[in-house]
């Protein structure tokens, strides 16, 4: 692809096109693998538009790429984050790519195996916990009767844990 792209448009722009390409393909993936729709022709035409800006600005590859990972990290966080820590997870997944990446094209020279080693790291993305990653559904919430909120839960979740902290400490004394 970049060869074709190198004989039309210029060696420069082969590549930013190249990760352009990659990157919204990428994205456009994740819209239609999340399951929601609400929002997401708009988040894809969003990240369309800020990709032709980036090419038509002129900004070196490295911040294109830049760009790209921080579109798709917006686009995970966005359509398969329930919280700001799972979010901060599909962030870090995307800094272990750009880490794969870096340390790959440093060994190798190849943008080509820099590009997979990043996409290889992307699929650390399923070993962010579904509790945290999946939206749930205000009726999922329900238990027996009123909606309970987020903090009755985690308010029973600690009690919980005092409780069988309590129980481990008086059966070992």
């Amino acid at each position: 692809m970049v060869f074709w792209l190198r004989l039309v448009l210029g060696a420069s722009l082969a590549w930013k096109a190249a990760i352009v390409v990659m990157a919204y393909a990428y994205i456009v993936y994740l819209l239609a693998q999340s399951g929601r729709t609400a929002g997401r022709t708009t988040l894809a035409v969003l990240s369309l538009l800020v990709f032709l800006a980036s090419l038509m600005w002129g900004l070196p590859w490295s911040s294109v790429a830049l760009i790209a990972m921080g579109l798709m990290w917006g686009v995970r966080a966005y359509a398969y984050s329930q919280s700001l820590v799972a979010a901060l997870l599909h962030g870090g997944i995307c800094l272990l790519g750009l880490g794969a990446a870096l340390w790959a094209y440093a060994h190798s020279g190849s943008l080509a195996l820099a590009t997979w080693s990043f996409f290889l790291m992307q699929a650390a993305c399923v070993w962010v916990p579904p509790r945290l990653a999946q939206r749930t559904s205000a009726a999922g919430r329900v238990a027996g009767g009123p909606a309970v909120d987020g903090f009755v839960l985690a308010r029973q979740a600690a009690q919980k844990a005092l409780d069988r902290l309590r129980t481990s400490t008086t059966a070992e004394g």
